[in-house]
């Protein structure tokens, strides 16, 4: 089975992946089928790869193809970097999708791979470590007879989450966008945010293979090469989320020159049309530096409140540190002069820009509500 020690379950595999090619082909055979296209292997881990055998062996004994194998968080330890015919690779199936969610070193207490193997490869929250799971404090040592107990207790969090992923995908409670990017970081800076031919958006989990498909069929994607998308999530469940793409500008107005540059965070909560509000998210995860005529992009993730917002509520979080000269604020209260927000979301493919009323600084722990008709009223 795949109980340890691992090095034994590793091999394991292999043997199974075949006998379960024989089971696939006597259904074949007992049902009278034409092909395979209907068959959908999902497999977690060490079952990921276990994928990859059957779907070899079916071609390799009985020249048929499965249609799909999903991956899901693919096991790294005897499989990273290795030549095709021993880990799970896009020849496995006509159609391979994978999950990435614990792709870090084995020394840092990861256990999937990193490389992309497939057709499609999300790598949710950069595909290494998840939010909403504890960080480990003490690393695994190599792979050895107690590595499994070793890898439940530390990253068994980070690892399973691309099931959940999957599972939640099947019947999500928002569209699951994942969009290609060159690289995580550069999603983060918010270099991909529309969905057109330059940037391929395919939702995460399940629902990937038939946007795969009318790709392929437009000539847009090769299925002899992969295509790597990112993605943001929540910390629990649900773990869907939307994203949007958020330009802040803070103003260069002789009142902000006035008042300087100031230290602190912003946090945004999205209202939609009905009133309904996104749960509260921070730019950044520590204070910055801001200055008049500071521009920051960032790329930020959501709840879904059904509908593309129509104003923003803006938090000026501020923090004083007694060894931190920066933020103290002796003479004036923390605030900060924002010129405007501007909002682009890849999910329901709208902007809006917003502006506070009357040009008003957002004063520390005093929410700001910014609309787009207060940046009307300013020309």
């Amino acid at each position: 089975g795949s109980q340890p020690p691992y090095g034994q379950a590793v091999a394991n595999i292999r043997l199974i992946g075949v006998m379960t090619a024989h089971l696939i082909h006597s259904i074949y055979d007992v049902l009278g089928l034409s092909h395979l296209d209907n068959f959908h292997f999902i497999g977690h881990s060490l079952g990921s790869h276990l994928g990859g055998y059957c779907g070899h062996a079916l071609q390799r004994k009985f020249n048929l193809k499965l249609g799909r194998i999903t991956g899901l968080d693919p096991a790294a330890p005897y499989f990273s970097k290795t030549v095709t015919l021993v880990r799970l690779d896009r020849s496995d199936a006509k159609y391979v999708d994978i999950i990435h969610s614990n792709a870090i070193p084995l020394y840092f207490s990861g256990f999937g791979m990193s490389e992309p193997i497939g057709h499609v490869d999300f790598y949710p929250n950069g595909g290494s470590t998840q939010p909403g799971c504890k960080k480990a404090n003490s690393p695994t040592t190599g792979v050895s007879d107690d590595m499994y107990q070793s890898v439940i207790k530390y990253v068994g969090c980070n690892h399973e989450r691309s099931y959940e992923y999957f599972t939640e995908s099947i019947a999500p409670s928002c569209p699951f966008i994942a969009i290609q990017c060159e690289s995580y970081d550069a999603f983060l800076a918010g270099n991909c945010t529309s969905c057109d031919n330059k940037h391929f958006c395919i939702p995460m989990g399940y629902h990937s293979h038939g946007i795969y498909k009318r790709l392929l069929g437009a000539g847009y994607v090769d299925s002899n090469s992969n295509v790597a998308l990112y993605a943001m999530t929540g910390s629990s469940k649900p773990y869907c989320r939307v994203h949007y793409e958020v330009k802040l500008s803070v103003s260069n107005s002789t009142e902000s020159r006035v008042h300087g540059p100031d230290v602190g965070r912003i946090a945004i909560t999205l209202v939609d049309r009905n009133g309904n509000r996104s749960n509260s998210k921070m730019l950044d995860d520590e204070q910055k530096y801001y200055r008049p005529g500071d521009v920051e992009t960032k790329m930020v993730a959501v709840k879904d409140t059904g509908f593309p917002p129509l104003s923003v509520i803006v938090e000026w979080k501020y923090e004083s540190n007694l060894f931190n000269p920066i933020t103290w604020r002796l003479l004036k209260s923390p605030s900060i002069y924002i010129d405007y927000l501007k909002l682009s979301s890849i999910e329901y493919n709208t902007d809006i820009t917003v502006c506070p009323k009357m040009n008003k600084p957002v004063v520390a722990n005093m929410p700001t509500m910014m609309k787009t008709k207060y940046c009307k009223l300013r020309k």
